[in-house]
């Protein structure tokens, strides 16, 4: 009996064994989410599936439901074969091997040994992750890689811009070249809709116009006849060009020099605006209480002296020299008060930029709020 079992366990042990040296592990990178089916059965995790050696039948959908890829897939017993798949529907790109040679989708990974991989990247504030691992930020040079086929990818502003799989040969350095090309700046952009909103409704426009205005000068006289008009018209036109700017912040609201000032922090138009506010706030106030002061006082005077029954000075008299001085100037003073106070706003000046400063204050807030935003420099310049 104990023969029996003992001879059971070994044989168990040496089909297990056998099993476990016929076997390989196939590895699925996307960069969407995908579903993976091999030969029918459904892979819910995807990163290290261990299948038996030879060709096994391999699929994958999208999000959608769509099949993005089908095809035969060898597995080597012992060994890796990678596979990336491209989730709009197109087989991975071949993987860069050492010396720039293609190695092609489903490629075998020797587990022997290591190697390193240089990245060089025409862009800057890149993220840089290994078969899903992050490495860091603006990464040019991994060591230690062990050889093989790994998925590598590089993120800028959480848009994956370079996703390939490379192979890493034992005691060898291979090279890979993240170009800036115009595809990526676009597919940078589309990923910056809510941004790009944003932008519009807070950048600032400062619009230039001319109007021509014409007056005329002169005299005329005619006069109507038999079969027309006689007499003469002397008249002189002069037109002139009159110019003037706005400033318009999300194309719609007009938010004038002071409001541009504010969103700079220009504390010169500031200072000189609040100067001019005192000003005027002190004119308004002498203006107020000249007229408030004549129609107090000079009011019952003047008052006193038109109604037949007058209340300062006995009926039937003539008004005293102190009313109709009282009277008088309380009139002098209330004619000043109300144009003080009609003529303090005329103090405040059309503009408190010229239109060449309002403008360099309009780009700097454009470009501040683009660096913000994480939107190139180059966006919106016409």
């Amino acid at each position: 009996m104990k023969t029996f079992l003992l001879t059971s366990l070994l044989m168990l042990f040496s089909i297990s064994a056998a099993f476990t040296q016929n076997t390989g592990t196939l590895k699925v990178f996307s960069e969407d989410p995908v579903v993976v089916y091999v030969d029918e059965i459904l892979y819910p995790a995807y990163d290290a599936i261990t299948l038996a050696a030879g060709t096994h039948y391999v699929k994958a959908l999208n999000r959608d439901g769509a099949k993005v890829y089908s095809n035969i897939v060898s597995i080597t017993s012992g060994e890796v074969t990678t596979l990336l798949i491209d989730p709009a529907g197109t087989a991975a790109q071949p993987a860069a091997a050492t010396g720039n040679q293609p190695v092609t989708q489903g490629a075998v990974a020797s587990p022997q040994g290591t190697g390193t991989l240089n990245i060089f990247s025409e862009f800057t504030g890149t993220t840089v992750f290994i078969d899903e691992k992050r490495m860091g930020d603006d990464v040019k040079i991994v060591n230690s890689i062990p050889a093989g086929n790994h998925y590598l990818k590089v993120m800028k502003d959480g848009v994956s811009i370079f996703g390939e799989l490379v192979a890493i040969n034992p005691g060898q350095t291979t090279t890979v070249l993240v170009k800036n090309d115009g595809q990526v700046a676009e597919k940078i952009m589309e990923s910056k809709t809510k941004e790009r909103e944003e932008y519009q409704s807070r950048k600032v426009d400062v619009i230039f116009s001319t109007n021509s205005v014409s007056t005329t000068q002169g005299a005329s006289t005619l006069f109507p006849g038999y079969y027309g008009y006689y007499g003469y018209s002397s008249s002189v036109t002069n037109t002139s060009q009159v110019s003037d700017f706005k400033v318009i912040q999300g194309g719609v609201k007009e938010i004038g020099d002071l409001g541009l000032a504010n969103l700079v922090e220009n504390q010169n138009v500031i200072n000189k605006y609040a100067s001019i506010n005192r000003s005027v706030t002190r004119q308004m106030n002498v203006g107020l209480g000249m007229f408030l002061g004549a129609l107090l006082i000079g009011g019952p005077v003047l008052v006193d002296i038109l109604v037949e029954k007058p209340f300062l000075h006995p009926d039937g008299t003539t008004a005293p020299d102190w009313e109709i001085g009282v009277a008088t100037a309380g009139i002098v003073s209330g004619t000043i008060g109300y144009a003080l106070v009609m003529g303090a706003d005329k103090k405040y000046p059309r503009h408190y930029y010229s239109v060449d400063e309002a403008a360099k204050d309009a780009q700097e807030h454009n470009r501040k709020l683009k660096e913000k935003l994480g939107l190139p420099e180059g966006y919106d310049v016409k």
